[in-house]
């Protein structure tokens, strides 16, 4: 399948070592992908307030790639990867959109006429290259590692459309790291969410919610963290030395993202 890679905002701007490692594993297992031209957010930061803005611009990435001959958008971002898949569904719920949207596509020469598959990076390495494939390329195997998966909201919800992984009992991120050698098992607060959707409002409460996870993983035994999402990662590895201070405990954990722990081994 050929896909085109849409990186987001975030993993271009602060979270360099998403995009850079994805590209990287991606490469090594020939996984046939290729940047989205002019590409522009998702619409996430805005959805709730923005609500036309929003669907413009993920209707926007759909005609872009169907432009470029892609089959699939592959994202390495939960927010970018709910923002694509859920835009059908909106547009269902509110039809007298699409004529707007694609009014103000038809000044770039596009037009919207329904969504490419989105596929999330956990669904590339997990379904696309197979636990089998990665495990015998594996060189390194992550002995002692005990690794915490998180998995942050929007890749396992709404229910209302497909995600990439299941709402209740997600276990993919852990078959993968199990595959690399490492430990995973499941602990009761594998669901919880980072608090990063009310960083901007109440920051002192999610850096609280975050640095309160970390120190339950500490108390748990575990020795490392794999985020999936870059604003999971800022709030459960960038800002753990801010959230230790709000909670005033030593929350410092290292914390990588799955690409990272699979390009390693």
């Amino acid at each position: 399948m050929k896909y085109g890679f849409f990186t987001g905002c975030t993993s271009q701007s602060d979270s360099y070592e998403n995009e850079i490692s994805a590209r990287a594993v991606l490469n090594h297992f020939k996984i046939d992908f290729t940047d989205i031209d002019d590409q522009a957010c998702c619409g996430t930061p805005i959805k709730s307030t923005k609500h036309e803005m929003w669907a413009f611009l993920a209707a926007r990435t759909h005609a872009l790639a169907k432009a470029q001959g892609f089959e699939a958008i592959l994202t390495i971002c939960n927010g970018c990867d709910l923002s694509l898949s859920e835009l059908d569904h909106e547009l269902a719920h509110h039809p007298e959109l699409l004529a707007k949207i694609n009014e103000a596509l038809a000044k770039e020469g596009l037009n919207y006429d329904g969504s490419l598959p989105v596929r999330n990076i956990l669904l590339i390495f997990h379904e696309d290259i197979g636990l089998e494939t990665i495990k015998k390329n594996v060189k390194r195997k992550l002995k002692g590692f005990k690794t915490a998966a998180h998995y942050g909201c929007h890749i396992i919800r709404p229910k209302t459309i497909a995600r990439p992984a299941d709402a209740e009992q997600p276990v993919k991120m852990q078959e993968i790291l199990e595959s690399l050698g490492a430990s995973s098992p499941n602990y009761p607060e594998l669901l919880d969410c980072c608090a990063a959707t009310i960083i901007g409002v109440e920051a002192e409460q999610a850096l609280t919610v975050s640095g309160e996870k970390i120190d339950i993983l500490k108390q748990r035994g575990y020795n490392s963290v794999c985020n999936i999402c870059p604003f999971c990662h800022k709030q459960l590895g960038a800002s753990q030395d801010v959230a230790g201070k709000v909670i005033n405990k030593d929350v410092k954990l290292p914390a990588m993202y799955l690409s990272q722990y699979i390009g390693i081994a």
